[in-house]
Parts: structure tokens; C-alpha cells; sequence
């Protein structure tokens, strides 16, 4: 999939500073729209449905200030990218990986070896509190659905 590059980007992004730029996120749009146009799996049909499954799954985080507005649109924008379950498996598995990778992190920041040896403790500890990054689940997500499809 040729916007694995861009969804890479995104998530290492997201996840050094849990901030995705428009930039990137209208890059990313362009792609998809170019590949939907010219995919014979992707129709209408199935980008209106996972428009709606992304706003299901971001839109109630981003009232309650756990997403930001660069997470709701890039659910939009990576709408025309798979099929609807694709689509929910991509959103799955990466969430799944990430909040363990997360966890895995803040697990070994709190061993006393890894403190006395981690110069920016800050950094670590703070990696619950500063957000999920989605757009980095997104791109393991998609990482993931690149080797099984």
C-alpha cells in the first residue's frame, strides 16, 4: 500500500509531539481520493460507511478532549483507504498495540535500574497523560493490515 510511507510520518509525528499538521493529513486525503478513484474494491458506498464509522469512533473522544481535531480528520481521510472491516481491524489492532506499547513503557519507566539509567524521566512517565496518540495507532494498525492483506 503506497500510503504506508505517509501513514508512517503520521504516527511518528503524532507520536513525538500528539499533534498531527493539516499538511500531512491533506496529503494523506489526496492519496486516498487519488487511490478510490482508481480502485475497483473502494465505491461510494463503502466511504460514506467507514466516514461514518470514523466519526463513531473519534467524534465522541474529541468532545471529551481525549482526541484532537488531526485525529478526527484523519479517520476521514484514511476513509477511502480499505473496506469497512478493514477499516475497524486497521482502528483495532492498532489501539490494541499501541495502549500495550504504552503500557510496556510505562511499565519499564517505573523499574528503579531504568530510572537511574533514563536521563528524561519526564518524557516516560508523562506517556498515559499526554494522550493516545491515534494517528500512531493508525499507522501500526496499517502496518499490520499491509501483511495480512
Amino acid at each position: 500500500m503506497w500510503s504506508l510511507p505517509i501513514l508512517l510520518t503520521i504516527g511518528y509525528i503524532d507520536w513525538q509531539h500528539r499533534r498531527i499538521p493539516n499538511i500531512w493529513v491533506m496529503i494523506l486525503a489526496g492519496w486516498a481520493a487519488c487511490y478510490a478513484a482508481f480502485s475497483s474494491g473502494i465505491n461510494a458506498e463503502h466511504i460514506t460507511i467507514n466516514i461514518g464509522i470514523g466519526l463513531i469512533l473519534t467524534l465522541p473522544g474529541y468532545i471529551k478532549g481525549i482526541v484532537g481535531g488531526g485525529d478526527v480528520k484523519l479517520m476521514l481521510a484514511i476513509a477511502p483507504l480499505w473496506q469497512p472491516l478493514q477499516l475497524l481491524a486497521v482502528f483495532s489492532i492498532g489501539i490494541f498495540s499501541l495502549l500495550l506499547l504504552m503500557s510496556l513503557i510505562h511499565l519499564i519507566s517505573k523499574m528503579s535500574l531504568t530510572k537511574a539509567l533514563y536521563l528524561n524521566e519526564n518524557s516516560v512517565s508523562n506517556t498515559f497523560h499526554r494522550g493516545i496518540p491515534l494517528g500512531s495507532a493508525v499507522a501500526i494498525g496499517a502496518v499490520f493490515m499491509s501483511f495480512v492483506t
